[in-house]
């Protein structure tokens, strides 16, 4: 009789818990290791509570970090339809939006989590809470995981337990990145990969809101708007992109700036960059310019603040009024020529000169991590250390959002578990 493998699974976030169900059901023995006092905290985090599973619409185009190939076969591997069957196996309906995004149908990220535990305690997997690995070695029989229990307050100071070894025949890390410390990211995973002899490259905050170094950005907090943004350095356009924007007290967010913020945040490591902002994408600049005339010529006995009335949001055409010197409460005739022009050029494109991202607190993701020219794109095994696999958002590909995230995750850890498990 083939004896059973024992997998132990570091990590019970979403490529953690794919990976326990799919090590499970092909017979093996598991144990999860995590640190929060719930398995899937992050899950329940994502797609603001909703938990966008997966995207229809996946090209290797999406992703980043990692090089096309490995994306490129992966995703042909297990697609986002077999993705959707996955769930609906564990008993969870899913929907798809217009743009291509799949939710749970119920639009609760819990129910996710949720239907993944279910699976995975029905498997008697063994699910070790606020616990965590402290190292991983190689030994002639598998591997010796060093864990210890961690204090409820782990996230405060408080003394951890003793150590003690767990042994077992594979290992999964699947311990996530440090985005959203506040709910358990950190650099645990990529210090045990480093130990085992993986290169780690260095992470930074991605899908992550910017802050912008003109202080008057607080006069707009909280105003949402649609408008093109684009990404300037020295060498001109760096990236494009059109959708909804937030001003916030310290830059800009929403999900355009998401989206652009890998391009800035790599791009601001070789020296400064600019934002720019067009609220009206829809014309060129000539037509625009005509437009804005017309409507001068049309309200020339109107007050300024009554002109501007219905262009966009009040207190962003206030403060674009200020940078261009025209006073709300003059006449429209009495504005200069060049006052004017000023105005109407600052709505085709005005500049923030950008400072960064915001720290991991904020980023949903982050890149860097182990290369995944370290890792077979079909087993997501070590190919420095038989036995060990590396999943999720500790290899160093990361996605736009929309669910190319998750489905990496989903798919890392569910090739990961078969192919620990032996399948």
């Amino acid at each position: 009789m083939k004896d059973i493998k024992h997998i132990v699974i570091i990590g019970a976030g979403a490529s953690g818990l794919a990976a326990a169900c799919a090590a499970a059901e092909a017979g093996a023995r598991v144990t999860v290791l995590e640190k929060n006092h719930v398995p899937g905290r992050k899950i329940l985090s994502t797609g603001a509570g909703k938990c966008n599973l997966t995207n229809a619409r996946l090209s290797p185009e999406r992703y980043h970090g990692g090089t096309a190939g490995f994306i490129e076969k992966v995703l042909k591997i297990l697609p986002p339809a077999e993705i959707r069957d996955f769930f609906a196996s564990l008993g969870l309906l899913t929907v798809q939006d217009p743009d291509g995004r799949i939710f749970p149908r119920s639009l609760k990220a819990a129910d996710v989590a949720g239907v993944l535990v279910n699976f995975i305690t029905g498997k008697a997997v063994e699910i070790k809470l606020l616990t965590e690995a402290v190292g991983v070695k190689k030994i002639p029989s598998g591997f010796e995981v060093s864990i210890r229990a961690v204090p409820p307050s782990w996230g405060k100071k408080a003394a951890p337990g003793s150590v003690t070894a767990l042994n077992c025949d594979a290992v999964i890390l699947a311990a996530g990145g440090p985005a959203y410390p506040q709910i358990g990211g950190s650099a645990l995973g990529y210090e045990l990969a480093r130990a085992l002899g993986h290169t780690v490259n260095a992470p930074l905050p991605v899908l992550v809101p910017l802050k912008v170094k003109e202080k008057f950005i607080k006069q707009v907090e909280g105003v949402r708007t649609q408008a093109a943004v684009e990404l300037l350095s020295d060498g001109g356009v760096l990236a494009r992109a059109c959708g909804e924007i937030l001003f916030t007290k310290y830059g800009l967010s929403g999900p355009v700036i998401l989206d652009l913020s890998r391009k800035a945040v790599f791009a601001l490591k070789s020296g400064p960059v600019k934002c720019r902002i067009d609220l009206f994408p829809e014309y060129d600049g000539k037509t625009f310019a005509a437009f804005m005339r017309e409507r001068r010529q049309n309200m020339e006995n109107r007050f300024w603040r009554d002109f501007m009335r219905g262009l966009a949001d009040e207190r962003l055409l206030l403060l674009l009024s200020d940078l261009a010197k025209a006073g709300p409460d003059k006449l429209v005739s009495a504005v200069p020529e060049r006052v004017f022009s000023e105005f109407v050029g600052l709505l085709k494109g005005f500049e923030l000169q950008l400072a960064g991202p915001l720290d991991f607190e904020a980023a949903m993701t982050a890149a860097g991590g182990v290369p995944v020219s370290e890792v077979s794109p079909g087993t997501f095994g070590s190919l420095k250390v038989k036995g060990l696999f590396i999943t999720g958002e500790l290899l160093d590909t990361d996605a736009d959002s929309g669910g190319y995230n998750l489905h990496f995750a989903w798919t890392s850890g569910l090739l990961a578990g078969r192919h620990a498990a032996g399948r």
